[in-house]
């Protein structure tokens, strides 16, 4: 058995669980390039994996008709919302008496996620394979309602302007784009402490890298209404949601918002002023810094000689000194187990890519962080 083969998300490939015909693979891809059909990921980095491995690949749903598929594979995800979102859209494409297969590991909790789904099919789930921790479950589309999505709430962003005129952003928010539930607290102490970083001399370029929602971005657009304002992510569920919250705050003639991964080319330069508020991907006790270090890596496009970036994380993570491969840092704020960190563009940056950003050496990882992000 291969590597790849002994990897949880390879459980789609154990004998007896596809069957003959293509197949619609929600947050994977062996099955697709095993069987044929649709891969579909919100991820930019996955959706140009798929797009290189010449497999056909969307970033949802939407455009798939009812009933198109006699099977369909979705992949369990950290965010209960999010999966009950897949589920609904999978039983909605799945043909009158296919099988939705739903796999996951036990770590993000398969087990209780089944058992939710077997309440509300009221079925029998059937267990078609269970090893490496993880299994996939099988259910027949009946003529049941199917699995209901869940709501996520609105949230509310308040903040002050320099000369403390107040301001509350209610935004909508959207099953897996961070945050969903309310705002968190490294974005609060960004905007906390954004209108006196800026001062009195307002940026009239601004960019928000991993926007989620699009709350830094937009508070940054409402405290400076002479400023041009880009938002990017790499979840293409979060880009959805903060070109919704633009467009209900009426700033779309001030601000876009793009589907950008790091490690692809910046969108622009000569930016003023860049908001950061750094994704990572946590593994067990590990913590995947990867994403963040190219994001940090970009930053030497995007921001203008004397630009500037806030950046916010957890205090456990080492940012610093890859951050001052790109300019100069100092901690502008911490509370509550966060630190924004204020980073200066400087001429420097360019000869000292050269060195080792920390975590190189050991993959880009550190131990027993909190999730910022």
């Amino acid at each position: 058995m291969s590597r790849r083969d002994r990897r949880p998300e390879a459980l789609v490939l154990d004998e007896g669980v596809l069957r003959e015909g293509p197949v619609c693979e929600i947050g994977g891809s062996l099955a697709v390039e095993a069987a044929g059909g649709l891969v579909v990921t919100p991820w930019r980095d996955r959706f140009r994996a798929a797009e290189i491995g010449e497999l056909e690949v969307a970033s949802s749903t939407e455009g798939v008709a009812d009933a198109t598929f006699s099977q369909v594979v979705v992949h369990l995800q950290k965010s209960r919302a999010a999966t009950a979102a897949d589920l609904a859209e999978a039983w909605r494409i799945l043909a009158p008496g296919g099988q939705l297969l739903f796999t996951g590991t036990n770590s993000v909790g398969i087990t209780s996620a089944v058992k939710r789904l077997a309440g509300v099919l009221d079925q029998s789930p059937i267990v078609v394979t269970n090893r490496a921790r993880a299994r996939v479950v099988r259910f027949k589309k009946d003529a049941g309602p199917g699995p209901q999505r869940e709501e996520t709430p609105r949230i509310e962003a308040p903040f002050e302007a320099l000369d403390g005129t107040p301001h509350t952003l209610v935004l909508e928010t959207r099953p897996g784009v961070f945050s969903a539930k309310k705002l968190d607290t490294g974005s609060r102490l960004l905007l906390d402490a954004l209108p006196g970083f800026v001062g009195h001399k307002p940026p009239k370029r601004i960019v928000d890298l991993g926007c989620g929602t699009g709350v830094l971005g937009l508070a940054a657009a409402t405290l400076y209404p002479e400023a041009e304002c880009l938002l990017a992510d790499a979840d293409a569920r979060a880009v959805a949601c903060a070109r919704a919250n633009v467009a209900a705050l009426g700033l779309g003639e001030r601000c876009r918002v793009e589907w950008w991964d790091a490690r692809e080319k910046p969108l622009g330069d000569r930016f003023d002023l860049a908001l950061v508020n750094p994704p990572f991907h946590q593994h067990g006790t590990e913590v995947d810094l990867g994403p963040a270090l190219a994001l940090f890596r970009s930053l030497a496009t995007w921001l203008g000689r004397n630009g500037r970036a806030l950046v916010v994380a957890n205090r456990t993570l080492p940012y610093e000194q890859a951050l001052a491969e790109e300019g100069q840092v100092e901690t502008v704020a911490s509370t509550r187990g966060y630190k924004l960190l204020s980073l200066k563009r400087s001429a420097r940056s360019s000869s000292a890519r050269g060195r080792s950003a920390p975590g190189a050496r050991s993959g880009g990882r550190s131990r027993d962080a909190t999730r910022s992000r």
